[in-house]
């Protein structure tokens, strides 16, 4: 990881944005709940990173192209990233989608809590699913944070636990 880092242009990634690169560099963020989507293409080495912050915008007829802030949404964030990838004429079915983040890094009252990081998981599970993308790889949920470098020409990406308080 440290030759990789020492190699490349670093870039890191604040909530609520997205990075699209055609060029090698090491995108980094850092998550809690916040969840963070890569999309790959291995044919042209196109690829995206988000940090997402919450699951939808929840205003009414909410349009996510006219949102000031749409890269915090899950949903938004989704449908702006593959709109880059269809605009490049590159195939959806061939993106290789890994998604990380959203623990519990509040505490909870019980195991029920619907916190913001399991929103986010799940809105980013369907939005997928609705388009026909298989996640390729995933870590996500738990009370840790995650610390993610993405090299955005291989696609791979090196994560890191945070300290916390895991229960198991």
């Amino acid at each position: 990881m440290k030759k990789i880092l020492e190699n490349n242009t670093v870039l890191y990634l604040h909530p609520g944005e997205l990075h699209f690169s055609n060029k090698p560099l090491v995108v980094t963020t850092v998550l809690g709940s916040c969840i963070a989507i890569t999309m790959y293409d291995p044919v042209s080495k196109f690829s995206a990173i988000s940090h997402c912050q919450l699951p939808k915008c929840n205003s009414n007829g909410c349009n996510c192209k006219n949102c000031n802030s749409s890269y915090k949404y899950v949903n938004c964030t989704i449908k702006a990233m593959i709109e880059k990838f269809e605009s490049r004429k590159i195939k959806i079915s061939d993106l290789e989608v890994k998604l990380f983040g959203g623990s519990d890094v509040l505490k909870k009252t019980n195991d029920n809590d619907y916190t913001v990081g399991k929103q986010n998981i799940e809105e980013a599970e369907k939005e997928l699913k609705k388009l026909g993308i298989k996640i390729k790889a995933f870590d996500t949920g738990g009370t840790r944070g995650r610390k993610l470098h993405f090299v955005t020409h291989t696609g791979d990406v090196y994560l890191t636990r945070l300290k916390g308080n895991e229960k198991n």
